[in-house]
């Protein structure tokens, strides 16, 4: 059985000046360096005079600490700008116990400008070096903790029987063989390495223990992470090795929705990919194509763009033009523009992929299927639903024949054709393609991973539209469980799952739920992606839905606004999300009976689905269905009915007879028509007739 060896280090330091630094310092040492140790047999005794008490009439508080100095075996003191009396008399403690014992002291200075040092400062690192003693200076307290455990390694070999070594150099040090000083230098780095080692090890074992919840293993890899980062940057790590440590960290970040966090990392890998890879390798191109994928969760496109389009021109200048890498990269480039509601621009640079995929790997592999269903995504949104049911099921085709029925993949297929079919109003068939997707998922994913919360969030999404709001809240609810376990209560895919259910509440009149989870949903979205992403705005929408079904106008109107605010500064002044804003504005005014101003932002609604989307969308309909409701208000029947005939036109064609939406704009045609054979009865008198009121 090995035996246990302790190392006791006193901290000493001005307790007000760096009371923070010294929490922090001893967070570290206790609860991140203490564990790595002790795996070698070795236990860590920190000591700090804040600690110490002394509650009866024997020795002081200060004789306490002195004795407690002279029992430790290394004495670790911090200065910024003051010295302190009380810690130069525990300083002084620590080099007497050295004439008795060995006791190392580690001296370290935060740096700052001389004109902030006190007098007994100066006079202090005056005194050290007359003694031939030095400081180490640190910018911060993560270069402190980095040059800290490259001491307590050196102390850790001495205490193993190696030769000592100090970080208080004096004059003997000094002059040691310059080969000595390399090869105890090589040694520590090597041992610092393999600690590094360690911890990337134990990332990937921490998330597999199932006692903690996701946020606290969140957390412990992040923190796992952050010390490997850290002690790589300080001590010449293998510059490859530190490019995949900084990919794997965030990776994991992104993986989590921490976008912010993966962009810090991301961009401080892509000088490292450029300087051990050069300017035009492939590797180099990954590094920005990873960056634009963050830039993209964010909605920030024009920085995905930019780095999408960098990734592109190397690949193409070192691969060629017919690389699948080549293809990746129109690939995602595609995938912004489909975000930006640039659907000329998507189908483009999608369909320069899917040539060269055709092209190299030919019409039957898994890259090809990709292309496929991506322009399916673009025809979807564009509402052409005939063409992206055929780009879907080519797809389909492919997965089933090379990957299989019961691959992910193939359950994605399922998942966007039964997304079609809802958008469609078919809802048994759509029904029965999210089951098929979820029956695959579950078997092949398990009940706890994300896409099966996606598919038990489609099939909510059939039951919300039917009406079947228990039924809604149950598969809701089921996904918001997996997301909170396995992707942690702030990610953004959770706040997707609280905007569903307090969706669910709005439709059954329970505002107060329904607020409770779009501000949930909220705070998630503000805190991780920031006040101006599109999920914020879609956010605020929601919450202003709740304020306009409950009547207050005002406050429905201000929520409104706030998302307008948000996509035309993010997304531009012609993408369907603003018009959405635009819809929703003139909703408001048109209950409070402003037609005049819910005509204006209505027809600004219409302005761009036409332009964007085209005269034969879905969503271009609602514009001229809700212009026509405002002429009928008006008592412009005439004019009501043209534009309720062009509703109808593209809802029979689009979604077919037996859709909600065709019919309620049947509806609205019968009452119109009704209205202009009344042979000059009043509207008031007419609509009392036809409701009974």
């Amino acid at each position: 059985m090995q035996q246990t060896k302790t190392i006791k280090i006193f901290l000493g330091s001005s307790i007000v000046e760096l009371h923070d630094e010294r929490v922090i310092l001893g967070d570290y040492i206790m609860n991140s360096v203490r564990p790595i140790f002790k795996n070698d047999g070795i236990e860590i005794e920190l000591i700090k005079c804040e600690d110490i008490h002394s509650g009866n009439s024997g020795p002081t508080s200060q004789e306490v600490i002195d004795n407690r100095i002279r029992e430790c075996d290394l004495s670790l003191f911090l200065f910024k700008s003051q010295a302190g009396e009380n810690t130069l008399h525990e300083f002084d403690v620590a080099r007497s116990v050295q004439n008795t014992k060995h006791h190392e002291i580690y001296l370290y200075c935060f740096d700052v400008p001389e004109e902030r040092k006190s007098e007994d400062l100066k006079t202090f690192q005056n005194r050290l070096e007359k003694e031939k003693l030095y400081w180490k200076t640190c910018k911060d307290i993560d270069s402190l903790e980095s040059q800290f455990i490259i001491g307590l390694l050196q102390f850790e070999r001495q205490l193993l029987g190696m030769k000592p070594t100090s970080t208080v150099e004096q004059e003997s040090d000094i002059e040691k063989d310059g080969d000595t000083l390399f090869e105890e230098y090589e040694l520590n780095k090597q041992k610092l390495h393999q600690k590094i080692d360690e911890l990337l090890q134990q990332t990937k074992t921490v998330m597999e223990n199932e006692d903690d919840t996701i946020a606290a293993k969140i957390f412990k890899v992040i923190e796992l992470y952050k010390k490997a980062d850290r002690w790589a940057a300080a001590t010449a790590y293998d510059k490859e090795k530190y490019y995949n440590l900084l990919s794997a960290y965030a990776r994991f970040l992104y993986d989590y929705g921490l976008y912010k966090d993966a962009e810090s990392i991301y961009l401080r890998q892509i000088p490292l990919a450029e300087e051990l890879y050069g300017a035009e390798h492939e590797k180099t191109a990954t590094s920005y194509n990873n960056i634009g994928a963050v830039y993209k969760k964010q909605g920030d496109y024009d920085n995905a763009l930019e780095y999408y389009q960098k990734a592109l021109g190397i690949y193409e200048k070192v691969l060629g033009t017919e690389h699948s890498y080549t293809a990746t990269s129109y690939n995602n480039i595609g995938l912004v523009y489909d975000e930006q509601g640039n659907y000329g621009k998507a189908l483009e640079y999608h369909q320069k992929a899917l040539a060269i995929r055709e092209k190299v790997l030919g019409t039957e592999h898994p890259s090809t299927a990709t292309s496929y269903h991506d322009i399916g995504g673009v025809y979807d949104a564009q509402g052409d639903y005939g063409k992206a049911l055929e780009y879907y099921q080519k797809a389909l085709a492919i997965r089933e024949k090379v990957l299989g029925t019961e691959h992910p993949d193939t359950a994605q297929s399922y998942n966007n054709i039964g997304l079609v079919y809802w958008e469609q109003g078919d809802y048994g068939k759509a029904l029965e393609y999210y089951q098929k997707a979820l029956a695959i998922r579950e078997k092949v994913l398990g009940t706890e991973h994300p896409s099966t919360a996606q598919s038990y969030n489609n099939i909510g999404l059939v039951y919300w539209e039917q009406g079947d709001y228990g039924k809604a809240l149950e598969y809701y609810k089921k996904a918001l469980a997996i997301k909170e376990k396995v992707l942690g209560a702030e990610h953004p895919s959770t706040a997707g799952s609280y905007n569903n259910i307090g969706g669910v509440y709005r439709e059954q009149g329970d505002y107060g739920k329904a607020l409770e989870y779009y501000k949930k949903a909220l705070e998630i979205v503000e805190k991780v992606l920031g006040t101006e992403h599109p999920d914020t705005a879609t956010t605020y929408n929601n919450i202003g839905g709740v304020y306009y079904a409950q009547g207050d106008y005002d406050k429905a109107l201000e929520y409104y606004q706030k998302a307008l605010e948000i996509v035309e500064k993010v997304l531009g002044t012609e993408h369907p999300y603003t018009a959405s804003s635009y819809n929703n504005i003139g909703l408001v005014y048109d209950e409070q009976g402003d037609y005049g101003k819910a005509l204006e932002y209505y027809q600004k609604a219409l302005a761009i689905r036409e332009k964007v989307l085209g005269t034969e969308h879905p969503d271009t309909a609602t514009s001229y269905n809700n212009i026509g409701w405002v002429y009928r208000e008006q008592g412009d029947y005439k004019t009501a009915l043209d534009y309720y005939d062009k509703a109808y036109k593209i809802r029979k064609e689009k979604l077919g007879d037996e859709h909600p939406d065709t019919k309620d704009v049947l509806l609205s045609i019968k009452i119109v028509k009704q209205a202009m054979n009344a042979n000059g009865e009043t509207k008031k008198g007419f609509f009392r007739r036809l409701f009974g009121k």
